[in-house]
């Protein structure tokens, strides 16, 4: 697709719209159902153990679809006044813009109706990808990607000392989020999180042959741990204070927590009924908190699609 300087941000926005009309539709219609002052109060816990297991999913869902529609609108406003936009040849990436400087002048410097443009800069969520991955670690990638980058590059990368980056970041992200506890319950709780998804790969998914069946089962297990893992932790960021979330997870045994520290015990000793020499270097100690965000595949695509002309007209 070739645009001149009067970039058409209608042809990008439309897959945008479609999405996010649908998410604004969902969200009006779950509104219907359950409302996130439902746990204010206290008749909500007469409900039984089942319905307020089934009240995280319901109303986590409503919260995340918020969003979803919140940042496709605003992503939709930036591509109508052209903010973002710049040549697909400079490779640009969520809240970084170009990454191939190079190419991006080279871009310019070409005849304006020959440049092929890239909204990628501007691309704040990956909704597909937060929905269909498998760890909570891969959902960090992709969600609230802008906001990622500024972590990664003003607070990640800014400090020294690599065993303290990690947890400073994740402060500095609830910190950035408000003041309420309840934002640091749910920050501090994806940490034990990740680190489970990690001894249980290193210790059980790493033992499966790799054209096993039961590769499909953990990997759907593990999708399951973390879509039901994220709906626990939206409560502190829902209740915001400490002893409404405090209250709520208690009403539910805690069962988040217990689940986490039981995979975490059973990957460790998966871990260490291994041979001693395959100990070493088998647990990835990266939380993905402070990485920088990936571009779309929408955009890798392009760009072969790209080189591919390029290459017929040589």
């Amino acid at each position: 697709m070739k645009h001149g300087v009067h970039i058409h941000g209608l042809t990008f926005m439309r897959k945008r719209v479609i999405f996010g009309s649908i998410y604004i539709l969902t969200y009006l219609l779950l509104s219907a159902i359950v409302s996130f002052n439902d746990a204010l109060d206290d008749k909500f816990y007469t409900n039984p153990l089942w319905y307020r297991l089934l009240y995280m999913p319901l109303i986590f869902t409503l919260f995340r679809f918020r969003f979803y529609s919140a940042w496709l609108l605003a992503e939709c406003m930036c591509m109508s006044a052209g903010f973002g936009a710049y040549p697909l040849a400079s490779k640009p990436k969520p809240g970084q813009g170009p990454t191939d400087l190079v190419a991006l002048k080279q871009a310019y410097e070409q005849a304006p109706n020959t440049i092929a443009y890239d909204f990628e800069t501007i691309h704040n969520i990956d909704e597909w990808k937060c929905e269909s991955a498998l760890t909570v670690k891969e959902v960090l990638r992709y969600w609230n990607m802008s906001v990622q980058y500024w972590m990664a590059t003003c607070v990640y990368k800014r400090i020294k000392w690599r065993q303290i980056a990690q947890p400073v970041t994740m402060f500095v992200s609830a910190y950035w989020h408000g003041i309420h506890l309840g934002y640091y319950m749910g920050m501090v709780t994806t940490t034990p999180c990740i680190l489970a998804e990690n001894v249980m790969e290193a210790g059980v998914r790493r033992r499966i042959p790799a054209h096993s069946p039961f590769i499909r089962v953990y990997d759907i297990c593990s999708w399951f741990f973390r879509t039901r893992m994220f709906d626990y932790m939206s409560i502190g960021f829902i209740l915001k204070y400490f002893h409404y979330t405090w209250k709520y997870w208690k009403s539910v045994y805690f069962i988040g927590h217990i689940v986490t520290l039981t995979l975490y015990i059973i990957g460790m000793i998966a871990i260490q009924i291994r041979p001693k020499g395959k100990r070493k270097e088998i647990i990835n100690k990266d939380l993905g908190i402070g990485a920088q965000p990936k571009a779309s595949e929408e955009q890798h695509r392009r760009l072969e699609k790209q080189q591919q002309e390029h290459k017929k007209e040589l």
